[in-house]
């Protein structure tokens, strides 16, 4: 006759085993496991199988958990809006997509992936828009006149703050992108242009990108977004 105890408990083994590596429900499963690790050990099994049905999810937690992590980031990676942001040959400075509106760039895809081609101001009209919420899968590059392509690696200004050694962002270059989102207006913009959601972003180098986060210098972008908007309506 085969054990109650022994079956119950490693089924509710197995279970918690499987919810915990749910990163948020780690916590929430704990007394179950201990449950079910106390009918195993109440039952009639050899004591080698009680030892196996305790340590073994303990050992097999860590790889399984991260393989889920890693699976779950993949899976949303590639299924996330895939969106290519293409700038001017050596565009500096703060570079803004307003979105949907209509007398924008048409909504294109090449391999899969939104196109989106900023003139040499930076202030690019759209009339799709840029996903805010979830993972993004988003590339960031110089097109040159001939079509060629150089990837701009994404790093986020406030980390180099933080970093002992900030002489260089990314690999064997000081120059980055920093990709700030969605924002509903800036404060300058008139009431009436509200209506469009903006995407910000910062193309630049150590060096520089002070001067990108001046009062002085977001007027007088805050000034292109109104003129590229009034000429549009």
């Amino acid at each position: 006759m085969k054990d109650i105890k022994y079956i119950v408990g490693l089924t509710i083994i197995v279970l918690t085993f499987l919810v915990s590596i749910i990163p948020f429900l780690i916590t929430q499963v704990f007394p179950f496991f201990f449950m079910g690790v106390g009918f195993v050990w109440f039952s009639r099994v050899k004591v080698l199988t009680k030892v196996i049905c305790t340590v073994l999810p303990v050992i097999l937690w860590v790889p399984f958990f991260n393989l889920f992590i890693f699976s779950t980031g993949l899976f949303y990676r590639e299924t996330a809006q895939k969106v290519d942001f293409n700038f001017p040959e050596n565009f500096e400075g703060k570079a803004i997509v307003v979105q949907q509106i209509s007398c924008g760039q048409e909504v294109t895809k090449k391999n899969g992936r939104y196109q989106l081609n900023f003139p040499e101001n930076g202030i690019l009209l759209y009339q799709g828009s840029i996903e805010k919420t979830g993972y993004r899968n988003h590339h960031f590059y110089y097109l040159s006149k001939a079509g060629i392509r150089t990837k701009i690696d994404e790093v986020d200004y406030y980390s180099i703050l933080f970093q002992d050694d900030s002489t260089k962002i990314a690999g064997s270059s000081d120059l980055g992108i920093w990709y700030r989102g969605t924002m509903m207006e800036t404060d300058s913009l008139p009431y009436e242009m509200t209506e469009y959601e903006l995407a910000e972003m910062f193309v630049y180098t150590l060096s520089n990108i002070e001067n990108f986060l001046s009062v002085e210098y977001n007027k007088k972008v805050d000034s292109l977004i109104y003129e590229a908007i009034s000429r549009c309506k």
